[in-house]
């Protein structure tokens, strides 16, 4: 079987979908990822193969995200927010609209290559990540069986389709009637690697895949080989991004933190991409760093990590068994904190109730400890044993691709004890 993996970023989204891209090709299917051009060295990095289609993609959130205007839109988001959109207000509706549109746009520059060379490689699956819109056209267009693959949020967004009565938003329908497909088709399923004591409920159908940690390749650094002396915390944040919510004029909290958390007597270790690195001029006393590329060998001897909610250090620690303290700067961000914070296994602090607070660097700090002091280990250990009940991406692999065949035969139904059930 052909499968065509896509997805527009080269980070999150790209490496949580790696494994099981790995996973079909070990069982033998014919493999390609097609991304914007600046997502073709991490693919060739992951060991797969790219097709370039599209420009290079923004990192950055939209501004409406940041900056002093959004600071009040950011405060008090419902905990549950996804399942409550028509009672956010206009201000935090538009401001999810905004992430919308920067899909909008990437779907844009991406739909005219992606579908010439699909109509030329004729995949006979598409699996596509969950916010890669132009990957849906194809397979509209083409009747090509589609799965779309999310990277560690708790819910199932559809912010594409939160018009009225869950209708398309009308960007979203101008970009399928630009070339003639149906802004209704829908995937076969969600991969979902969220496990579920995490998940908020959604109409959508999960397919549960096990998160198996990628975040590039990496060298494992040997003084990770040792116990650690003292309990070791490790703070890292996005490639691209600063730490969440500065107050005015001060440092920024996560990093600020982590020579707050050194003072304490803790081994507090900085996961940072070489650009990150880089522009970290002075690391604080007592804290150094390492590449966020082994993010996985570091979680497997820290007592806690600070990080800012991004789906794959979320669902990383959660495979590891290691209690998190999420400093959200964003909506989705928020969701995953939120989640942690109910199911006892972390903590979270809203960037955007940071914002202005003097103390928001000792806030960060204090709930690091409160983390390492209280029962977190034990829910972040049930989590980890949630995770690893999940079916694996080669069993996954599997049921995919029986499921794909199905639905081309007319009958995507799944049969009771189906690797995907």
């Amino acid at each position: 079987m052909r499968i065509l993996f896509t997805t527009w970023s080269a980070s999150a989204h790209l490496f949580s979908m790696v494994p099981l891209a790995w996973a079909c090709r070990a069982a033998g299917h014919d493999v390609l990822v097609a991304v914007p051009s600046d997502c073709v060295p991490a693919v060739g990095a992951a060991g797969l193969t790219a097709v370039a289609v599209g420009a290079a993609t923004p990192t950055a959130a939209p501004p409406a995200l940041g900056g002093p205007r959004a600071t009040q839109v950011l405060r008090d988001w419902p905990a549950d927010w996804p399942l409550r959109l028509a009672e956010l207000g206009a201000k935090r509706q538009r401001m999810l609209g905004t992430l919308v549109d920067r899909q909008l746009r990437t779907a844009g520059d991406m739909v005219p290559g992606l579908l010439d060379f699909a109509r030329t490689w004729r995949p006979d699956l598409i699996v596509a990540d969950g916010s890669t819109y132009a990957g849906t056209v194809v397979s509209q267009l083409l009747g090509v069986p589609l799965a779309a693959h999310l990277w560690g949020g708790a819910a199932v967004l559809r912010l594409e389709h939160s018009g009225p009565g869950g209708s398309p938003l009308p960007g979203y329908r101008q970009l399928f009637e630009r070339y003639g497909a149906d802004p209704a088709h829908t995937p076969l399923g969600w991969l979902d690697p969220c496990p579920p004591m995490l998940q908020l409920p959604t109409e959508q159908r999960r397919l549960p895949v096990r998160h198996v940690p990628y975040s590039g390749p990496a060298e494992l650094p040997p003084w990770l080989l040792g116990k650690p002396a003292r309990p070791r915390v490790c703070v890292t944040w996005e490639a691209g991004a600063r730490p969440a919510g500065p107050p005015r004029g001060g440092p920024d909290p996560l990093l600020a933190a982590a020579g707050l958390l050194a003072a304490e007597g803790l081994d507090v270790v900085l996961a940072l991409g070489p650009a990150q690195r880089a522009a970290l001029t002075r690391l604080p006393d007592g804290v150094r760093a390492m590449d966020a590329s082994a993010l996985h060998l570091l979680l497997a001897g820290c007592a806690a990590v600070a990080h800012q909610g991004s789906g794959g250090t979320a669902m990383t620690a959660a495979a590891i068994g290691t209690p998190q303290l999420v400093v959200s700067p964003r909506p989705e961000q928020m969701l995953t904190g939120e989640r942690l914070r109910a199911v006892g296994a972390g903590g979270h602090l809203s960037g955007g109730d940071l914002a202005g607070d003097e103390k928001a660097v000792a806030r960060v700090r204090d709930a690091v400890l409160d983390l390492l002091a209280g029962p977190a280990r034990d829910a972040a250990l049930a989590l980890r044993d949630e995770v690893r009940s999940l079916p694996t991406p080669s069993r996954v692999a599997t049921g995919l691709t029986e499921l794909a065949a199905s639905a081309r035969d007319g009958s995507p139904s799944v049969r009771r004890g189906h690797p995907l059930t």
